[in-house]
């Protein structure tokens, strides 16, 4: 049994928190602001909520996966609905197109009904190779821990997988080698504003949502997307997490080479047998760790 600090209530955060009490340890999480869920809450202002940050759901199988292993399972804590039609387009040009939930195949449909047969071919060899993109980049950048670019170069058909996701073409230049009607492009260009990003500077892989989105689906939790984090934090707690805000972490302690604990901005030292950062990684290791 370990001591581990966690910094960063966020959806990450909560989630390893969650699993390492279940394992036995003993799990605090060090949160800046006043509140958990990071970008993942919902705000109210009278009768109505708006979600924040992220207002869909994709990919449940992951948040079933932790509700299983943690406690009750995810049906039993939260109420997930299927957000069918999933996305609806309207263009200048007065056209539309809808596209459905979890179906491909309608999807192809509704293309060619809006924008004729050759439109359809091409959305479907476009998802053929945002279905390539993502077996590629899954396991690497989805399902495992990145230490280092090493560990990619290390990859058996590197090459190969290098080629398929395209890491030195942007989202834009890849649509571009596709000849895509221009209501398609439109459409591919909208996936790079999930991150913030310029189409045109965004990397290619990005295309990969188009493919988790039409295969695993879009989903909303009753009552809005902060209700995850409430989940969340309400599971930790029942584990015996013990959950501190407005407790901004300045950095992480150290010693040849490894964790030894963190200190609060407020100058307090919290020693720990492993700390676990749920922040962006350049932060992690540009502010929060001291070069040795």
């Amino acid at each position: 049994m370990a001591k581990i600090s966690v910094i960063g209530a966020g959806v990450g955060g909560l989630s390893v928190a969650a699993r390492l009490a279940k394992q036995g340890h003993v799990v605090e999480i060090y949160e800046a602001s006043d509140r958990t869920g990071g970008k993942c809450r919902t705000e109210w202002f009278g009768d109505y909520s708006f979600d924040t940050g992220p207002s869909l759901l994709t990919i449940p199988a992951v948040y079933r996966d932790l509700f299983l292993k943690t406690g009750k399972r995810l049906e039993l804590t939260l109420d997930l609905k299927p957000v069918d039609p999933a996305f609806a387009y309207h263009f200048s040009d007065g056209t539309e197109v809808v596209f459905p939930n979890l179906s491909n195949p309608k999807t192809y449909l509704a293309i060619e009904k809006s924008f004729g047969a050759d439109a359809s071919k091409q959305w479907k060899t476009l998802m053929d190779r945002a279905d390539a993109m993502w077996e590629v980049s899954r396991e690497p950048f989805v399902e495992s821990e990145l230490k280092s670019i090493w560990s990619l170069l290390k990859r058996k058909n590197l090459l190969g997988e290098l080629k398929q996701i395209s890491p030195f073409t942007s989202l834009r230049t890849l649509t571009k080698k596709y000849k895509l009607d221009p209501h398609l492009s439109m459409i591919v260009d909208r996936y790079a504003t999930y991150t913030g990003s310029d189409p045109r500077k965004a990397p290619a892989v990005l295309l990969t949502i188009a493919f988790v989105e039409s295969t695993f689906g879009a989903w909303h939790i009753t009552g809005g997307i902060g209700k995850l984090s409430e989940a969340l934090e309400t599971r930790c707690r029942e584990l015996g997490v013990e959950i501190y805000l407005n407790k901004k972490v300045a950095k992480i302690n150290t010693s040849a080479n490894c964790a030894t604990g963190i200190t609060l901005e407020n100058g307090e030292v919290i020693s720990s047998d492993l700390v676990v950062a749920n922040a962006d990684s350049e932060i992690v290791y540009n502010n929060l760790i001291e070069p040795s």
